[in-house]
């Protein structure tokens, strides 16, 4: 993502009805993507709204349902699919991208945040230290208490400040050829394991 080649659309965030601070996933609606975990982490955060951006995957009424079951649909806004301009602008405003999916770290997400100046918190799952660096918290994806322990943290003035400029030299470093040579290895990684079955 070059946002140099975009005019941020100051007015976005406003349009949308998005009340400020918020948190930030896009995500399609699917079940892997583990919502769940992050509407449980909403609900120990008071005075954040969450912005859901993605297209339905079979999983968005129940999204849906858990944020009624929760109680949180005062502060969980759908948005569907945005455009280039609003997306920017959403990762902009963010306290932060929240990234809880189960399957990674090919997700772009995160980089672009990075390179948008959005702190980032993620799931820790494989390959997701080797793609964020020291640049994102990192978090167990079912345990929503470590989700909003990150989030606090991200109130700190240098705590924020600090991952910001990290996720910055993370994205500047994410080139085209880097990424093409880490899905070799892994696929070199992954050889052995193949050959178990027909």
């Amino acid at each position: 993502m070059h946002p140099e080649r975009y005019t941020i659309d100051a007015d976005a965030i406003r349009r949308l009805g998005v009340q400020r601070p918020y948190l930030f996933y896009p995500a399609q609606f699917w079940a892997h993507k583990n919502h769940y975990n992050l509407l449980r982490a909403l609900c120990d955060l008071d005075g954040y709204d969450l912005v859901l951006v993605g297209s339905d995957k079979g999983q968005e009424s129940h999204v849906r349902s858990m944020v009624a079951q929760l109680g949180v649909g005062d502060r969980v806004r759908f948005c569907g699919f945005v455009d280039t301009p609003t997306l920017i602008a959403l990762y902009q405003g963010a306290h932060a991208l929240v990234y809880p999916s189960f399957l990674g770290p090919e997700n772009l997400p995160p980089l672009e945040a990075c390179a948008l100046g959005c702190p980032v918190v993620a799931a820790d799952v494989p390959g997701a230290a080797e793609q964020l660096a020291d640049a994102g918290l990192l978090v167990p994806p079912t345990d929503p208490e470590a989700m909003a322990a990150a989030v606090r943290r991200l109130e700190e003035t240098d705590v924020r400040v600090e991952h910001i400029a990290r996720g910055r030299q993370v994205a500047a470093a994410a080139t085209v050829d880097r990424y093409v040579a880490g899905v070799l290895s892994f696929l070199d990684e992954f050889e052995p394991i193949r050959r178990c079955w027909a």
